[in-house]
């Protein structure tokens, strides 16, 4: 099956577990591809199911099938696992010809330190947090060091509007040299700097009864690392939520970007799928 193939039909699957979902509880409004202030409530377990598509210069690919587990702990308090699985379409020596390999296991304690309710969608939440990038990574997908980091983000929901804004700061301790198949994969500590911005589709206003509702994102995902290099995406997507799942889709367009020795990216789909229980 060739790469393309895998993207689609990982695309197709994902939609069709959405359409079977029925609905209670609300997922809180969050961005595709960048962190929100949104933690779950104490006992409540969101599994995240996120399929990207890379799409490299002189015909490159990746495909990239991430797990995200986030339980609540307490009021403001949370804890999440996020694990990627890559299937590389590289030229020689980087992965090539479908190899897979796991990537680094991310391990995340989230502390919710601002908390606003202006009414009864509007809100106002801030969130910082701390963990680390474990090296489980496999088939030159991941490093062999425990790479620390430190971030926070704000959100905010005004009527049929949504903001975020988030910085984070990975310290990366393998110094060990390997290719790099992304920006990120570096030996360089990096920051990521993230802008979000929803707009509610649909309904205009909420009833007494909760509805699925659409929303139209907007990203600016930028990565910058201590040795200068930096990519900065556009991301604009497509947001369904319903009280109990939730169904992403959107694309990734460099805006800018000196990478270094990793290949330079052309565009990057992403689909993805949330759900609480």
């Amino acid at each position: 099956m060739t790469a393309h193939r895998r993207a689609r039909a990982t695309l197709i699957s994902l939609i069709a577990a959405a359409a079977c979902h029925a609905a209670t509880p609300a997922v809180a409004q969050e961005m595709l591809s960048m962190p929100s202030a949104t933690s779950p409530s104490p006992g409540v377990f969101i599994p995240r199911v996120q399929a990207r598509a890379y799409f490299y210069e002189e015909s490159q690919t990746l495909l990239e099938q991430g797990v995200r587990l986030e339980y609540g702990i307490a009021r403001d308090l949370s804890v999440s696992l996020d694990l990627p699985l890559y299937e590389g379409f590289f030229d020689d020596p980087r992965p090539s010809n479908g190899e897979f390999g796991l990537g680094d296991l991310e391990a995340i304690v989230e502390l919710r330190v601002l908390r606003e309710d202006l009414g009864a969608v509007d809100t106002l939440r801030g969130a910082i947090y701390a963990g680390a990038e474990l090296p489980t990574g496999t088939g030159g997908f991941g490093s062999d060091g425990v790479d620390p980091c430190v971030g926070g983000v704000l959100t905010g929901i005004f009527g049929r509007n949504g903001f975020d804004v988030a910085a984070r700061w990975t310290f990366v301790t393998d110094e060990s040299p390997f290719l790099p198949t992304f920006a990120g994969t570096t030996t360089d500590d990096y920051a990521n700097i993230d802008l979000g911005y929803a707009f509610r589709l649909y309904p205009e206003a909420y009833g007494e009864e909760r509805v699925p509702a659409w929303y139209a994102t907007l990203e600016l995902n930028s990565i910058v690392t201590t040795g200068t290099e930096y990519e900065m995406l556009l991301s604009p997507g497509l947001l369904l939520e319903a009280p109990t799942y939730a169904v992403e889709l959107g694309v990734q367009i460099p805006v800018s970007s000196d990478v270094g020795d990793a290949p330079d990216l052309r565009v990057a789909a992403v689909v993805g799928l949330r759900l609480i229980f």
